[in-house]
């Protein structure tokens, strides 16, 4: 287990060296570093974007909760622990690598969080300006509204706003309630009056908005479901010693030295708990060092460590939240289908997650009802309408009808928004253009900054449920599919596909690295088809 403190975070570069000693005999010997998910090949020196294992961990942990929003602390440090300049300097402490997988983290997140001191300081913009991808909703810790109507937080508000047509907020400021400074209150009625502007009014702990109440009322209110915690030096340390709060953390560790101050500062007479890692993990990213792993105890309440001490202290428990996705009916209608020639009832659901949308297609009588057909089927643009052959999703959806054919009742859930393993069209284009240099399916998205498979199935399930489903023949190979819609899934049906010279490395990859049923599975690794080789290029590294 690795405890939080400066000294020790400049230990990574010791570790790093036989981290990168250990990897170079790893991948001469063909070595691979599994995940839940997936694994990723780790190379050095360039071979391969480094930062990929950083984004695949927080990618996994944006869903690891069951109480609060996802959180991931993430901040840029000096050597001498210094996460900003002596004096009002402004300097860029992370190298062009570690920056961009800092605004790839921004992406993958509903809301970016600091404190009202960086906004004074550094005026950010918070945007994910450096990789393709949506930027996340500002939210400023101001507990006595210093937040200029000036700042370029402020002043964008009604942009963003109009680009999260769902609640209208392009700025999320959370401040103190009940609050009879007159000043202040005319302050709260300034920022109230301007567009996009959202002012978040929670209970008060040691003079400060109770950053529990603040992700509570993210979430409830805004629909955050992962929050992005990036500075300034006193939001750091707040959470730094509210270690149930956090579901990741990453530092990026610069080559420099600053002479200013960072959250230890803030941390030498604190009689809170600290943050505990357990799994830490290192690696290098351009020139920096980047240090992350996972709270001890997953970060939940239960397993806290006592500042001073080595054994876990019980902490009270966190207000439980239910991370769920949440799943509304948004019309419905009926009509012929031709591929099952037979009438069937069409429903749309919105979900929590942007964008996406579940479309139900239900044939026969399906409440109450046992062993009823069912496939989840993701949009697939290329697969499903071009009938591109690269991949098997047009098969398997074509299979599911012909079986909606024969079959008295059945269910197809078709979810559009999670195109490319939930990349989105765009960076699937871009994953296309990596596999033709000979990356696989995985290595693809790795090198893209993106996980392996970012999508979940609960909402499905959901679905099923307010159907009245009571159980399914389940028809898929994908084991996080059976494994999301448990219990009601009594029975799984393979989806044969037919294999051919476009298909065959991701087939493969499916069979390999993301333990999918084909009609590869009953080949050995060694009588298999060989992959692809890999082909680098030496204008554009992965």
């Amino acid at each position: 287990m690795w405890r939080w403190a400066p000294p020790q975070v400049l230990g990574a570069y010791t570790r790093c060296a036989s981290l990168r000693q250990h990897t170079c005999q790893a991948a001469l010997h063909g070595e691979h570093v599994w995940s839940r998910r997936s694994f990723c090949r780790r190379h050095v020196n360039g071979s391969a974007d480094e930062s990929a294992a950083v984004v695949e961990f927080v990618a996994r942990n944006l869903r690891s909760m069951d109480s609060l929003p996802a959180v991931t602390l993430t901040y840029a440090q000096s050597l001498d622990g210094s996460i900003a300049a002596a004096g009002n300097e402004r300097v860029l402490i992370s190298g062009q690598q570690s920056m961009a997988m800092t605004h790839r983290f921004r992406t993958m997140h509903d809301a970016i969080l600091i404190g009202v001191g960086t906004l004074l300081a550094d005026d950010p913009q918070l945007t994910a300006r450096l990789v393709p991808g949506q930027s996340p909703l500002p939210v400023v810790l101001d507990s006595r509204l210093r937040s200029p109507v000036t700042s370029r937080l402020v002043a964008g508000a009604a942009e963003r706003a109009a680009e999260r047509a769902a609640d209208g907020a392009g700025l999320v400021i959370v401040t103190t309630e009940n609050d009879s400074c007159v000043k202040k209150q005319e302050r709260y009625q300034a920022l109230a009056s301007i567009p996009g502007v959202r002012l978040l009014a929670v209970p008060e702990r040691d003079g400060y908005a109770s950053l529990q109440h603040a992700l509570n009322a993210l979430r409830k209110q805004f629909g955050c479901d992962s929050l992005m915690v990036e500075g300034g030096r006193a939001v750091i340390a707040s959470f730094l010693t509210n270690p149930q709060l956090v579901t990741s953390f990453v530092a990026t560790l610069s080559p420099k030295f600053l002479g200013g101050l960072g959250p230890s500062a803030n941390l030498q007479n604190s009689r809170d708990t600290l943050l505990s890692l357990h799994d830490m993990r290192s690696c290098t990213v351009g020139e920096d060092i980047v240090v992350y792993g996972a709270p001890a105890g997953d970060g939940k309440p239960s397993t806290r460590i006592k500042a001073g001490s080595q054994q876990p202290e019980p902490a009270e428990p966190a207000a439980h939240v239910e991370h769920v996705e949440h799943v509304s009916l948004r019309s419905s209608c009926r009509m012929w289908i031709e591929a099952i020639e037979d009438e069937c009832e069409m429903k749309v659901y919105s979900t929590s997650k942007p964008g996406q949308e579940i479309v139900a297609l239900i044939k026969g009588q399906v409440a109450g009802a046992e062993a009823v057909p069912v496939r989840v089927h993701s949009e697939c643009f290329t697969g499903d309408v071009l009938g591109s052959k690269r991949c098997d999703c047009g098969p398997q959806l074509h299979s599911f009808l012909h079986t909606l054919h024969n079959e008295t009742r059945g269910v197809l859930l078709y979810i559009r928004g999670d195109e490319g393993r939930g990349i989105g069209l765009v960076d699937k284009i871009r994953a296309y253009e990596l596999q033709e240099k000979g990356l696989d399916t995985v290595d693809a998205n790795l090198s893209l900054g993106l996980a392996a498979d970012l999508r979940t199935f609960e909402g499905s399930r959901k679905v099923l449920e307010g159907l009245g489903v009571r159980s399914i023949r389940l028809y898929t190979n994908n084991p996080e599919k059976v494994e999301a819609l448990q219990p009601l899934a009594c029975e799984v049906c393979p989806m044969n596909s037919t294999p051919n010279e476009h298909n065959m490395d991701y087939l493969l990859t499916k069979r390999n690295r993301m333990n999918h049923r084909t009609l590869l599975s009953e080949l050995s690794a060694d009588k298999a088809p060989a992959p692809s080789p890999l082909v680098l290029s030496e204008d554009r590294p992965f």
